[in-house]
């Protein structure tokens, strides 16, 4: 009998070369349970610690289906960003973009719901301005989604962490997103589904039923606030949260995962 090819394999020795794949490994999941095992055997295969985690948008025609809205995965890189632009990692032929979100810390896992500031603000040690670096070396991931997606850890290369925010402030500020110097989004984040606070609890929803592990300490990419916005070595992302804050970045080629 012929050996089934594992696309967890094939994902996995990409991003340790760096090097781009002709298209997502066959067989595609077809199920969100099939694509979070293929995210658990490869996050393990990376061997290093999980940071964090991405959520993402489930696409619309799929979420009555699905009976989900959100997606996530395992964030195993980050980065401060001081004065000068950032690097964001982007596989070279794969697939690359930029997003713009606001990161919260865990001080401790919740142990119910959290239903908004007051509340989640309890669970939370720090809240910033960043940046999710979404590359993947399947140049057509997103053709795939969302199972491509999460399979691949959640096509995550990593956040970059600019200013802190303030709790009382950082849901309602205007996010605008600039790719060399023009701009291709804008938004709140609390205008992206329930919120952050929704993202949080829908992490805690897949770390009840053993998805996930959330842990103190962890970062939590809480979703796009003004898109997903494909983004090519060389060019250079600005994102400016209100007067708060003001990030940039600059994509550069991904040289190989190392734990």
């Amino acid at each position: 009998m012929p050996e089934v090819p594992d696309p967890a394999a094939a994902l996995l020795a990409a991003r340790l070369s760096g090097r781009a794949l002709p298209a997502f490994p066959a067989p595609v999941p077809t199920t969100l349970a099939g694509a979070y095992d293929i995210q658990q055997r490869l996050t393990i295969a990376l061997g290093t610690p999980v940071l964090g985690w991405k959520v993402g948008r489930i696409p619309a025609p799929l979420i009555e289906t699905l009976g989900a809205e959100r997606v996530a995965g395992p964030v195993l890189r980050i980065a401060e960003l001081g004065g000068a632009a950032g690097a964001a990692m982007v596989f070279e032929g794969g697939a690359g973009a930029i997003e713009a979100e606001v990161m919260l810390r865990l001080r401790a896992v919740p142990d119910t719901e959290v239903s908004g500031s007051d509340d989640g603000a309890a669970w939370i040690g720090d809240i910033r301005a960043g940046f999710e670096v979404a590359s993947s070396p399947a140049p057509d991931v997103h053709a795939h989604a969302p199972f491509g997606i999460v399979a691949d850890i959640g096509i995550n290369n990593g956040l970059l962490l600019g200013p802190s925010l303030d709790v009382a402030e950082f849901m309602t500020l205007a996010v605008e997103t600039r790719i060399e110097g023009g701009t291709v989004g804008t938004g709140r984040a609390i205008d992206v589904l329930d919120g952050p606070w929704g993202s949080l609890n829908f992490l805690l929803g897949l770390h009840r039923r053993g998805v996930i592990a959330l842990a103190p300490g962890q970062w939590i990419s809480a979703g796009a606030i003004t898109g997903v916005h494909p983004i090519v070595i060389g060019q250079r992302a600005e994102a400016s949260f209100g007067a708060a804050a003001t990030i940039a970045c600059t994509a550069v080629p991904e040289t190989g995962f190392q734990s």
